[in-house]
């Protein structure tokens, strides 16, 4: 790249005029002007183009006489304008027209001064030459920028469009400036409908309010992305400023989606926020999939701590159930109760009609203790024909009313062994409550004696414990 001089007044000229004396006095006039100035002159523009071979990077100005040894200077100027584009260009004329006015802005020529017969044409370039070099500088400054700035857009477009992430952008105004094709299909919304306009939040929700690009734009601090973003966002790891975020959208798709989405500021080379950009990442089949994963292993641990018969607890889990209920009772000062229920005469009724009636006898008394309970309640299937009701904050006398209620109800309950049949079965039931220090099997073992008390008094009977 061409090394510009750090002055304007420091030049490097190419003087092409066909006439000696006009030469010289270019030379003499710029050199009594005390102005740093190298000036290379020739007369023809075959000795110019001769100079120009290795480009126009050596000179920072060209001066052209109208007329040359070989030709015309606007001539020389056209046949040269590849090379001379980059240079500014000084016509000396000895006269001027209208199609000579035209011709020299078709050659590119900067400026056109008229040569007089008095020479006071030459007191303007000591302060006029300097300033057209200035002046091209200054173009031609701005006119990279320019270039690089369309340059950086288009790549940033081609960046943002060829993006398989969806993507929008930003400027400092809140317009979006890009809309890729990604971003249309998750969001559904094209383009052509949003670019241009502030309203990319008709995207995602159904009212007007900030997307996360819109608060990073503005610099919001937490609380009021919180506002929007309840617990559901964060700060990012890796870019100061920036934003991640989590969110369901339900108008996204067939069913709705989740998104995890990014937003970051955008800024210039001063460090000035001039827009955001925000990627979308649609993850609904990974969250779908966690909670498919999630319902399997709840199943499986359901299927692990449940009777697959009756559907209540199974025993394993009673005394890890049991553990934990001691544990409260214990720390709050509350009570805890347990009922022991045992059908009556099941291995008579099993041996007449077999064990599919008996396990319909089993799933009757499992319907029976779960319409009785609270939510708080747990029952269980102990083993065979036992179950045992674990009642927290539960007093003895309102543990005797539970266990009374499902006694009476099952005794009401009609069995069917057999077409034509119908028989009624009976319970068992033995109560006892928590007793300070006592373990868990200790419980069990005396709801279990009282329950054998009950057998002993007839059966289809409560018994507390002493």
């Amino acid at each position: 790249m061409r090394q510009e001089p750090a002055l304007a007044n420091s030049l490097k000229i190419l003087l092409v005029d066909g006439t000696g004396v006009d030469r010289a006095a270019f030379r003499q006039k710029i050199e009594s002007a005390c102005l740093t100035c190298d000036i290379v002159d020739c007369a023809d523009r075959a000795d110019a183009e001769s100079l120009l071979a290795d480009g126009p990077d050596g000179f920072d100005l060209v001066v052209v006489g109208q007329q040359l040894r070989d030709g015309s200077g606007l001539e020389f100027c056209l046949e040269q304008q590849d090379k001379l584009q980059s240079l500014p260009i000084v016509m000396l004329a000895d006269q001027v027209s209208e199609h000579d006015a035209v011709e020299a802005l078709r050659a590119g020529i900067t400026r056109y001064i008229v040569k007089d017969s008095a020479g006071t044409y030459l007191n303007l370039l000591p302060v006029l030459l300097p300033e057209v070099v200035d002046s091209h500088r200054e173009q031609r400054a701005l006119s990279e920028s320019r270039k690089q700035l369309l340059e950086s857009e288009t790549r940033l477009r081609q960046i943002v469009n060829g993006s398989s992430v969806a993507t929008f952008v930003i400027d400092e105004h809140h317009t979006v400036t890009h809309w890729n094709r990604a971003c249309e299909v998750v969001t559904g919304t094209a383009a052509a409908d949003i670019i241009g306009t502030r309203d990319q939040w008709r995207a995602f929700y159904p009212a007007e309010r900030p997307v996360l690009a819109d608060l990073v734009l503005d610099g919001s601090i937490e609380g009021e992305i919180e506002r929007f973003y309840q617990g559901k966002f964060r700060r990012s790891e890796l870019i100061d400023g920036a934003y991640e975020a989590e969110d369901y959208f339900p108008n996204f798709g067939e069913g709705g989606r989740w998104l995890y989405f990014t937003a970051a500021p955008l800024r210039d080379s001063a460090g000035r926020c001039i827009g955001a950009i925000e990627t979308l990442q649609d993850f609904t089949e990974r969250r779908r999939a966690e909670a498919a994963l999630r319902e399997s292993e709840e199943r499986y641990r359901m299927l692990s701590i449940t009777d697959s018969r009756t559907d209540l607890f199974n025993s394993r889990h009673l005394y890890e159930r049991l553990d934990a209920e001691i544990g409260r009772a214990v720390r709050y000062g509350n009570a805890l109760t347990l009922l022991m229920l045992d059908v009556d005469n099941f291995k008579r009724f099993n041996d007449a009609y077999g064990h599919l009636a008996g396990d319909a006898v089993l799933v009757a008394l499992a319907d029976t203790i779960r319409a009785n309970l609270r939510r708080s309640d747990s029952a269980f299937r102990f083993g065979g024909e036992e179950f045992v009701v674990l009642l927290p904050e539960t007093g003895i006398d309102q543990a005797q009313r539970v266990a009374e209620r499902i006694r009476g109800r099952f005794a009401e309950f009609d069995h069917a062994p057999e077409p034509g049949i119908a028989i009624r079965s009976t319970v068992s039931i033995g109560v006892v409550g928590y007793r300070a220090d006592e373990s868990g099997s200790d419980c069990i073992r005396r709801a279990d004696q009282a329950m054998y008390a009950a057998k002993q008094k007839g059966k289809n009977c409560v018994v507390v414990a002493p």
